[in-house]
């Protein structure tokens, strides 16, 4: 107990949990600022996804690919991006700020596209060592 109330001990948990919870979103809005948006561009030139862009779609379809070769590859998903494509979703429901959510979930779904490619480009080398 802090200070010998539970209360306080409460405000102070709360406060860490929403300290935390801050300073992991900010972690994730500043890794996805500069992502490579040509790579969700050449996803739909492969037929990856499809032609109409789907906000959420895409992330979902990138980050179940991913998935099944992630392992295979040793590409850790890292917890942050799946906490923040819940958050941009949940605002996206909700209608706040359309026009940043709207850029947020496209940049997060061309920073998965990266980690897809360079997934892609590691099941390559695995089949192929010689090249």
């Amino acid at each position: 107990m802090i200070f010998g109330s539970e209360w306080a001990s409460v405000g102070v948990l709360i406060f860490a949990v929403l300290g935390s919870s801050y300073a992991i979103l900010a972690f994730a809005h500043v890794r996805i600022d500069n992502c490579d948006m040509k790579e969700l561009a050449r996803l739909r030139a492969e037929g990856v996804l499809p032609e109409r862009v789907e906000l959420i779609g895409d992330f979902v379809k990138i980050h179940r690919k991913l998935d099944e070769i992630a392992p295979a590859v040793y590409l850790r998903q890292e917890f942050w991006i799946q906490l923040y494509f819940q958050v941009l979703r949940l605002a996206h429901a909700m209608e706040w700020h359309t026009g940043f959510v709207e850029r947020e979930l496209m940049k997060l779904s061309a920073y998965q596209a990266n980690h897809y490619r360079t997934a892609l480009i590691r099941m390559e080398r695995l089949q192929n060592p010689a090249l």
